[in-house]
């Protein structure tokens, strides 16, 4: 059996590319893999590299020639920064076209964000029931509000997933013509852009995705998924057996900054041989976030298990006090702590 799997890139994200596929490839020897490469003025030397590394595993590379001018009237949301610079582009936005793109006889495809290291086996993905869901995904947290909720038509009873691994139902696609629904979200003049295409695939798939455990997306700096729908199996093999690492938000592995987890990053890339692999300087605010971070991870990871209850307690009231005075001339502050406070008091 031949596995489908998809990706976009430019030679600006090369090297991250090359990481994902050499793990991804290292992994599963035993699987014939065809890469589906979503790219907008890919050069020769960059797509000669991808080639090279796929053949090398016996896998072969194809490229989709991706135009710009197909998504003119889509707005990116210009807000989000990473390292002083805009976060997403417009590329984000060609998974979508998917099922016109790739042939008829490929009904699913496991996309793959550019920020993520494969540890296992991906075969489970490829065995899953899918009948009557669009997508399998990790659950994700992120919600920005009651308008960012609103706009994916999501409601209490529903949660979100991450689109940066992705099991795609390409059948269902075609047979419930998502590829223009998702176009016809992603072209609605919004008052605001959240999470780019995440939104538009959690506004088409709400009541359609699959929800899958969570080490099908470990995030570093997050010790376990405080999630009472996930067994205790779960959370073992998500801390212990992860099958994805998925470097999300502004933890990336290519920073000159350090965190648990980001060797895997580098592991691979020496791997696949990448000509000259280059770390990227993070500037002053983002490594002091990065910082604090880590040493939140390492204290809530190694210290907190072993504090007694009662200390914990005791702790967590003299930072109330503190925080109280600090707060008692400041009457918003005071009031979103107050009410902070009385949730916890009741257990929420």
């Amino acid at each position: 059996m031949t596995y489908h799997v998809t990706c976009s890139t430019d030679d600006n994200y090369l090297q991250h590319c090359v990481a994902m596929l050499c793990s991804l490839f290292e992994n599963n020897k035993e699987q014939e893999m065809v890469v589906h490469l979503l790219v907008d003025s890919l050069s020769q030397e960059s797509r000669n590299v991808i080639i090279s590394l796929s053949e090398q595993y016996g896998n072969r590379a194809v490229f989709y020639d991706m135009k710009p001018e197909m998504l003119e009237d889509i707005q990116l949301n210009s807000n989000i920064k990473f390292n002083g610079k805009q976060m997403y582009s417009i590329a984000t936005y060609y998974r979508m076209f998917l099922p016109s793109l790739l042939p008829k006889e490929i009904d699913r495809i496991l996309y793959l964000d550019c920020d993520i290291i494969v540890l296992q086996n991906v075969k489970e993905l490829f065995e899953l029931h899918m009948d009557g869901y669009g997508v399998a995904a990790v659950r994700d947290n992120v919600l920005y509000g009651s308008y960012h909720r609103f706009k994916m038509g999501l409601g209490l009873q529903h949660s979100s997933f991450c689109a940066g691994m992705m099991m795609i139902n390409l059948s269902y696609w075609r047979e419930n013509d998502s590829q223009r629904k998702l176009s016809e979200y992603a072209t609605r003049k919004w008052r605001g852009v959240y999470m780019q295409d995440q939104d538009a695939l959690n506004y088409v798939f709400r009541d359609a995705w699959l929800s899958l455990p969570n080490k099908w997306g470990k995030t570093p700096l997050n010790v376990a998924p405080i999630d009472k729908n996930q067994r205790w199996f779960d959370i073992h093999e998500y801390v212990y057996k992860p099958c994805i690492i998925h470097y999300a938000a502004h933890v990336k592995p290519w920073l000159d900054v350090w965190f648990p987890l980001q060797e895997y990053y580098w592991k691979y890339v020496k791997l696949s041989g990448f000509p000259n692999p280059q770390k990227t300087n993070a500037n002053r605010q983002l490594k002091v976030r990065i910082f604090k971070s880590v040493v939140r991870y390492l204290i809530n990871k190694y210290l907190r298990p072993f504090i007694p209850d009662l200390l914990e307690i005791l702790i967590k009231d003299i930072y109330c006090i503190i925080m109280f005075a600090v707060n008692i001339f400041r009457p918003s502050k005071l009031k979103k702590m107050m009410l902070k406070r009385w949730c916890q008091k009741y257990g929420m």
